[in-house]
């Protein structure tokens, strides 16, 4: 089974990015790839606990933790980034699992593609 990692790092602010990686992730299943998903830079916010996808112009992100847990796909978030931003309280619904820069040079080094939004 082939390893891809999708980097998302777009703003979500108006944007639907942080959405379209998810989906494209989720979609991988049904081609027998394994799908992963980083949240690096700005796009660590739609993690938030706070962040309500409708004040960010996003498509609701509950259908997206729902299929996290169905298909219990890896959720990585950069620690660095949410210091960044002074996020604090993560959504424990992503499962999201949080990694330092050198963690994720492994991350992307052990992967057969690497795919960013």
């Amino acid at each position: 089974m082939k390893k891809v990692l999708f980097v998302i790092y777009q703003a979500p602010c108006g944007s639907i990015w942080v959405n379209e990686g998810f989906r494209s992730a989720f979609g991988m299943y049904g081609e027998d790839i394994e799908p992963e998903v980083l949240l690096i830079d700005q796009a660590v916010i739609s993690v938030a606990q706070e962040t309500e996808p409708k004040k960010l112009g996003l498509y609701s992100l509950k259908i997206v933790q729902r299929y996290i847990k169905r298909f219990e796909t890896k959720v990585y978030v950069d620690k660095g980034s949410l210091e960044k931003y002074k996020i604090t309280d993560i959504d424990p619904d992503y499962q999201a699992e949080l990694i330092d820069h050198e963690q994720m040079v492994e991350l992307v080094h052990d992967k057969d593609l690497v795919i960013y939004f």
